[in-house]
């Protein structure tokens, strides 16, 4: 089966994104820097009661409040516009440039700009669909970038995708309702 398309700064936002959104560090990171600063805004909060400024003791205890309410939007942005920086630096060369990937046998051929890769199916980790792209992801990390959106006959290719993970004994993992938090 051949698939071709195009791929833009979408498409390897949302990857890296869900990257991301799948690392055990990033996420204990987003979750230390969240419940740590508003612990400490909430101890010095305390700290200031105790000592009856109230004042102080209040405005610590809004701060710590905010920062746990507030935090998880202002880093969301912090990480799409260091992603989009990362893709703009690394990847602008790839955009809107004709690809193609061929699922043949046990191989995957893929050809984009200027570069040609071949790698044996069995290298795939997993195949990973959210609403926008589908990704093959590969041991080592790295990923073929399907957009959903530009392929010609999309339910072919996602029926092809889940019988080749069948057949190599891989997950094909449907994560429909995924977004970036």
């Amino acid at each position: 089966m051949t698939i071709e398309f195009e791929l833009d700064k979408d498409d390897f936002l949302a990857h890296q994104l869900y990257i991301s959104s799948k690392s055990e560090r990033v996420k204990n990171k987003r979750r230390f820097n969240r419940f740590v600063y508003s612990a400490l805004y909430f101890v010095l909060a305390v700290l200031f009661f105790f000592q009856d400024n109230i004042v102080k003791a209040v405005l610590l205890l809004s701060l710590a409040i905010l920062w746990f309410v507030l935090y998880p939007l202002w880093e969301r942005k912090r990480y799409i516009k260091h992603y989009q920086s990362f893709i703009r630096e690394n990847f602008k060369d790839r955009f809107n440039k004709p690809a193609i990937v061929v699922l043949e046998g046990d191989v995957i051929l893929a050809r984009d700009g200027g570069s040609e890769s071949k790698v044996s199916t069995s290298e795939l980790v997993e195949i990973v669909e959210i609403p926008t792209n589908i990704f093959l992801r590969l041991k080592g990390g790295q990923s073929f970038i399907l957009p959903k959106n530009k392929l010609a006959e999309v339910d072919k290719v996602i029926e092809r995708l889940k019988s080749l993970a069948a057949g190599l004994g891989i997950e094909y993992r449907e994560e429909l309702h995924w977004k970036w938090k």
